[in-house]
C-alpha cells in the first residue's frame, strides 16, 4: 500500500509525529559529555560550543511560532515537509562540518525545523481522528514532545568515543530522511484554516528577539558571570521583548498566539507545569551528569540513567488511561512530586548507583507526567482549533525555562547547591499548581472531548484567582468535586 492510500490513516499520522519530533527531542539533551569532543574535533571553546547548542534550542521555538502562522496560510502538509526536509539537510551538515560555523548552522536551522514540525504534526494528530483516539494520541505526543528527552543522557554518554557525536547527528538525518518518505506519501493535505490572514510580523520579530536574546545570556554564562554585562544585558533585552510579545498580543483580537486564551486558570496552571517540569529535568539530569563524570567514564555515567525512559513510559501510559478521566490535574501534581522526591534523593546521595537509580526513574517519571500532561492542560482549556497557535507560545516560554535556565544553573549552582535550587523549584511549581485551581474555583471532572473536537473547550476554565478577585465570577459547576477541600480553598 502506498501513495494516496497512505493518507489519512491514523499510524502513518503516529509515524510521521514521532519520526518528525523524535530525533530532536533526543539530541537536545544529548550533548553535554559530547561538549569536549565537539570542542577538539571543530577548533571551538567551551563558550562557543554553548553559544551553538542555545541558539539551537532558540531556533526550536521561533520554528514553532513561525509555523503557527504558516499553517494559517498554508497547507500544514506543505509545512511540515519543508521542515523535514530543512532537518534531513541541516543534520547531515551538522554531522559533517569541518567547523563550528558549519556546526552552527546545522544546528541552528535543524531546531528550526524541528520547532516548525512540532506545530503541523501534533495538532493534526491529536484533533482529526475522532475522540475515540484523543487519549492515546496524547499519550504518543508526550512520548515525541518532551518524554524522549530522558533518553538524551543515555545516549549521549554512551556514543562519546571517536567521531560518535558524527554518527548521532547522521542518525537523525537518517531518521528524518525516512519520516520525509512517510509523510510525502503519508500526510494528508487538508485547507489552512485563513489562507487570507496577514502575517504578524511585529510578533515574529519580537519572538526571534526574546529567544535569541535570552538563550544567547544563558549560554555566556559558562565563560563570565551572571553580573557581567554580556550576560545580563541580552537577558533584559530579552525578557523587554517577551513582555512586549504579549502586550501586543493580548490587545489585538486577531492575534497570532491567543494570549488571552491562555490566562485563565487551565492554561495557567499548564504552564506553570510544563515549565517547572521541563526545567527541573534537564537542569538536574545535567548536574548529575557533571558530577557523575567526575571519577567515571562518560559511558559508565550514562548507565546510570537507564531508568528515566522506563520512568518517562510509565507516566505515558498513565496518562494515556487517565486522559478521558477527571484525574489529569492530578497525574501533573504526582509528577511534580515525583521531580522533587528525585532531586531530594540526589541531595543526600548523588554519587553511589543504590540512591541515583531510584532518583533518575523519579525524574523519568516527572517529566514524563508534567511537560506534555501541563500542555494538555492547556489545550483542553480552550477551543481545539487554537491548539496549534496555543502550543506555539507554550513551547516558546517552556523552552526558555527548560534550555535556558539549565546552563545557568549549572554554571552558577554547580552541585549541591544546584540539586538544593531545583528542590525549591520543584516544590514552588507544586504549590503553584495545587493555588491556583484552589483559588480559581476550579474542579476536578471528566474532560467533554466531543465537544472540545467540535469547537467548544473541554474543561471550563475559570477566571485565575476568581477566589481572590472580587466582583469576579467562577465559571465552574457547583456539582464536581473541588481540587481542594472547601476549607483549604477559603485560606
Amino acid at each position: 500500500m502506498t501513495g494516496a492510500h497512505l493518507r489519512g490513516r491514523y499510524p502513518i499520522a503516529v509515524a510521521i509525529a514521532l519520526l518528525g519530533l523524535c530525533p530532536n527531542t533526543v539530541v537536545s539533551t544529548s550533548f553535554l559529555p559530547l561538549e569536549s569532543r565537539l570542542q577538539q574535533d571543530l577548533g571551538a571553546g567551551r563558550v562557543a560550543v554553548g553559544v551553538v547548542l542555545g541558539l539551537s534550542s532558540a531556533g526550536y521555538a521561533v520554528g514553532a511560532v513561525l509555523a503557527a502562522q504558516r499553517v494559517l496560510r498554508h497547507t500544514a502538509r506543505r509545512v511540515f515537509l519543508g521542515g523535514e526536509l530543512l532537518f534531513v539537510v541541516a543534520s547531515a551538515a551538522s554531522a559533517l562540518a569541518p567547523d563550528l560555523p558549519v556546526f552552527a548552522l546545522g544546528r541552528v536551522l535543524a531546531g528550526l525545523a524541528a520547532g516548525a514540525m512540532l506545530i503541523s504534526a501534533l495538532p493534526p494528530l491529536v484533533t482529526r481522528f475522532g475522540a475515540a483516539r484523543v487519549a492515546l494520541s496524547a499519550a504518543i505526543v508526550n512520548v515525541g514532545l518532551f518524554g524522549v528527552s530522558a533518553l538524551g543522557p543515555l545516549i549521549g554518554g554512551l556514543v562519546t568515543g571517536g567521531d560518535g557525536w558524527r554518527w548521532l547527528l547522521g542518525a537523525t538525518a537518517l531518521l528524518g530522511l525516512i519520516g520525509l518518505a512517510v509523510a510525502h506519501d503519508g500526510y494528508e493535505p487538508f485547507d489552512p484554516p485563513e489562507p487570507e490572514r496577514p502575517v504578524d510580523v511585529t510578533a515574529l520579530l519580537l519572538v526571534v528577539v526574546a529567544t535569541v536574546a535570552t538563550f544567547l545570556a544563558a549560554s555566556l554564562v559558562a565563560g563570565s558571570s551572571v553580573r557581567a554585562p554580556e550576560v545580563w544585558l541580552p537577558f533584559v533585552i530579552g525578557m523587554i521583548a517577551l513582555a512586549a510579545l504579549l502586550a501586543v498580543e493580548v490587545r489585538r483580537h486577531d492575534a497570532l498566539i491567543p494570549v488571552s486564551a491562555l490566562t485563565t486558570q487551565l492554561p495557567v496552571t499548564g504552564l506553570i507545569v510544563a515549565m517547572v517540569g521541563g526545567a527541573c529535568f534537564v537542569a538536574t539530569a545535567e548536574l548529575l551528569q557533571t558530577q557523575l563524570m567526575t571519577g567515571r567514564s562518560a559511558a559508565q555515567a550514562a548507565l546510570l540513567f537507564w531508568p528515566a525512559p522506563v520512568g518517562a513510559a510509565l507516566a505515558s501510559v498513565a496518562f494515556w488511561r487517565l486522559f478521558a478521566t477527571r484525574w489529569v490535574p492530578v497525574l501533573v501534581d504526582v509528577g511534580l512530586v515525583a521531580l522533587a522526591g528525585g532531586v531530594v534523593l540526589l541531595l543526600t546521595d548523588s554519587s553511589t548507583p543504590a540512591a541515583v537509580l531510584p532518583a533518575v526513574l523519579l525524574l523519568g517519571i516527572g517529566a514524563g507526567a508534567t511537560v506534555s500532561p501541563g500542555l494538555f492542560l492547556i489545550g483542553l482549556g480552550m477551543p481545539s482549533q487554537q491548539l496549534g497557535r496555543a502550543f506555539a507560545l507554550v513551547q516558546l516560554l517552556r523552552s526558555m525555562a527548560t534550555y535556558a535556565v539549565a546552563p545557568i544553573v549549572v554554571a552558577v549552582a554547580p552541585g549541591h547547591d544546584g540539586f538544593l535550587a531545583m528542590a525549591v523549584v520543584a516544590a514552588a511549581g507544586l504549590i503553584a499548581a495545587l493555588a491556583v485551581p484552589a483559588l480559581s474555583g476550579a474542579r476536578l471532572r471528566a474532560p467533554d472531548i466531543e465537544a472540545w473536537l467540535a469547537g467548544d473547550k473541554a474543561l471550563p476554565s475559570p477566571p485565575t484567582g476568581t477566589h481572590v478577585r472580587p466582583g469576579v465570577d467562577a465559571t465552574a459547576e457547583d456539582d464536581a468535586e473541588p481540587l481542594l477541600p472547601e476549607r483549604l480553598r477559603r485560606h
